[in-house]
């Protein structure tokens, strides 16, 4: 989903300077990563405090502070003790993966921590810590930070009708989770420190359940998903890999439709972006001759009636299916029922 003001050259080398786009980057990382170690040992403490919140907040915040919470999270999770990963190969990666987002009013860093920071309190604070494999974990937190990486604020269908070369490169199909799959892959190919104590096979397993998650961010293909998870919930069983994986997949969706979980200060804030983004690309589309968008025309979008019919059609029924797996995850329910109230009484 979403926009940004790049234009159309832009747009077209974007995929052809992938590969030069995270090398060049890379170049960078370690004169950060000394400056910012001490930053982090200094404020551990107050940014623990954070990120166990439901109303943690990225917004709006430094990206290299953004970059300090990722490598909390990862820590906490236990990523450093069981997997022997040390701080600065963590600092390093997150760093790379930082740089590798635009400065979109939606589809940032900023989304991609608040998605990571969810999926990492779902985690903890629920029965999953003591279900998941630290590989689920770290394929999650993984998936989670890099889901939307060098997401160009322009929505798949955006791609299809302008005959990006995105679009042709990857068939039409799940254009952009393609692309962002593929700047994963290719960063933590570059970032060999992160997975260099795992096995091939526990490297490979990782690794397929990282693709398996972020092409699954793809709206398009919602309710497949949904559907699939509705029918193994009366049978749903731990000791089953496609019960698990599916289940991996349907918490990423999850916390990627999330804001509506925070409070409703921060909620709305994220509500304005996102809409912010869909104006400039219908914009864009009647600029370009395009199809246009209807959910996108500003004149014709009234937020609040948007947002409930998202919390309606898709954020309340995943949380709601997941919490009968996940009983613990009753409070992130009532908490969007509160927001959707909010966003109920505003005029229409």
């Amino acid at each position: 989903m979403g926009i940004t003001a790049s234009t159309n050259q832009n747009m077209n080398t974007t995929d052809n300077n992938n590969n030069n786009h995270v090398n060049s980057n890379n170049n960078n990382n370690n004169n950060n990563n000394n400056n910012m170690n001490n930053s982090i040992n200094s404020s551990d403490e107050e940014k623990k405090k954070e990120i166990f919140s439901m109303d943690f907040s990225a917004w709006k915040k430094d990206p290299l502070v953004l970059v300090e919470y990722s490598v909390l999270m990862f820590e906490e999770m236990g990523v450093g003790k069981e997997l022997q990963v040390n701080r600065n190969a963590l600092l390093s990666y997150i760093t790379s993966v930082q740089t590798n987002y635009r400065n979109n009013p939606f589809h940032s860093f900023n989304h991609a921590v608040t998605v990571t920071q969810m999926v990492f309190l779902i985690i903890l604070r629920s029965e999953l810590n003591e279900k998941l494999t630290i590989l689920e974990k770290l394929s999650l937190l993984i998936a989670a930070v890099s889901h939307d990486l060098d997401h160009p604020g322009l929505t798949n269908r955006f791609q299809i009708n302008s005959k990006s070369e995105l679009a042709v490169k990857y068939n039409n199909t799940s254009v952009l989770e393609n692309h962002h799959l593929a700047l994963c892959l290719s960063i933590l190919g570059d970032q060999k420190d992160l997975l260099c104590t795992l096995t091939e096979t526990d490297r490979h397993t990782l690794i397929e359940k990282v693709k398996i998650m972020i092409l699954a961010t793809d709206m398009e293909k919602h309710f497949a998903y949904k559907q699939k998870f509705d029918e193994i919930i009366p049978i749903f069983s731990w000791d089953d890999q496609q019960h698990r994986d599916l289940l991996l997949i349907m918490l990423l969706k999850s916390a990627d439709i999330s804001n509506e979980i925070r409070s409703w200060d921060i909620s709305t804030k994220w509500a304005h972006a996102l809409m912010e983004e869909f104006f400039a690309q219908s914009d864009r589309e009647k600029q370009e001759n395009l199809p246009l968008t209807p959910f996108m025309l500003r004149e014709q979008v009234v937020l609040n009636i948007t947002q409930v019919s998202f919390i309606d059609k898709f954020l309340l029924p995943s949380y709601q299916a997941l919490q009968i797996i996940l009983p613990s995850l009753s409070v992130y329910v009532d908490r969007i029922n509160k927001n959707r109230i909010l966003w109920e009484q505003l005029p229409k």
